[in-house]
């Protein structure tokens, strides 16, 4: 899963920050006069980053860099400003190391609404088709990242569950694999019924638009591919679509 590395920003900037602070204090080397000695609150911020630098390395996977941070803790405190350069600097080493090998993703802020939304669709869409859940949020994170294709994959995926429903609500033999028998069948039990079944024509003729639009053209081989704007097209439409169906009453 992704991350947002603007933790990992922080802490090396406020490493860069410490480790300046230290080798202005630290004294020459030629100097025969007793080493500058870390004052307390230095002592203090010194404490508090290498915390930092551990838990949040650790959460990130940087295992180096958060072992060192450990043993430095575990250590004696450093008691002048030229031991506690000394730690900065191999601190410094090893997390430039780690994060060079490193791919870091950017989401444009823009985007940043869809990546990793747990209600992407709405709460209401949300607890009406729990089991959608995954998907819609993948499909948002695809959209973020640029994978249209991807994206679009999981809002058929979507479109499938909400099929699902429907063709239960109608008592039709659910089939995974094949969206025209059930779309088909769903139509002739409506015909068998009153008026009040009218959004479920609806909902059923739509499904028969979306599959001919979009998953017959997305699972097959083909020369052209979806671009970010077409993929917005077809997430903005399952979104309403998925609303619609929550809104009539349909859910898991």
């Amino acid at each position: 899963m992704l991350h947002s590395y603007f933790p990992i920003y922080k802490i090396a900037l406020d490493l860069e920050d410490l480790r300046s602070k230290a080798k202005s204090l630290k004294g020459s080397s030629s100097s025969y006069s007793r080493p500058p000695q870390v004052s307390e609150p230095s002592a203090e911020d010194f404490t508090v980053l290498l915390k930092m630098i551990h838990k949040k390395c650790l959460e990130y996977g940087l295992i180096d860099t958060s072992d060192m941070a450990k043993r430095i803790l575990d250590g004696d405190a450093p008691e002048t400003y030229a031991d506690m350069s000394s730690h900065l600097d191999h601190l410094n080493g090893s997390l430039s190391n780690q994060l060079q090998k490193e791919a870091v993703f950017r989401v444009a802020p823009e985007l940043k609404k869809y990546y990793e939304q747990d209600d992407l669709f709405g709460p209401e869409v949300s607890a009406a088709f729990p089991s959608c859940d995954r998907d819609i949020r993948k499909a948002g994170s695809c959209y973020a990242l640029g994978q249209e294709d991807a994206c679009v994959h999981h809002l058929m995926l979507v479109l499938e569950r909400g099929l699902n429903v429907l063709a239960t609500k109608l008592d039709v033999p659910y089939e995974r694999t094949n969206w025209q028998n059930i779309i088909e069948q769903n139509a002739k039990k409506l015909k068998l019924r009153g008026a009040e079944f009218e959004f479920h024509r609806e909902a059923n003729a739509q499904f028969g638009f979306l599959k001919d639009a979009y998953r017959n053209h997305s699972e097959h081989a083909r020369d052209d591919y979806y671009d970010m704007p077409k993929a917005r097209s077809i997430l903005d439409h399952v979104r309403d679509f998925m609303q619609a169906l929550e809104k009539g009453g349909l859910t898991e």
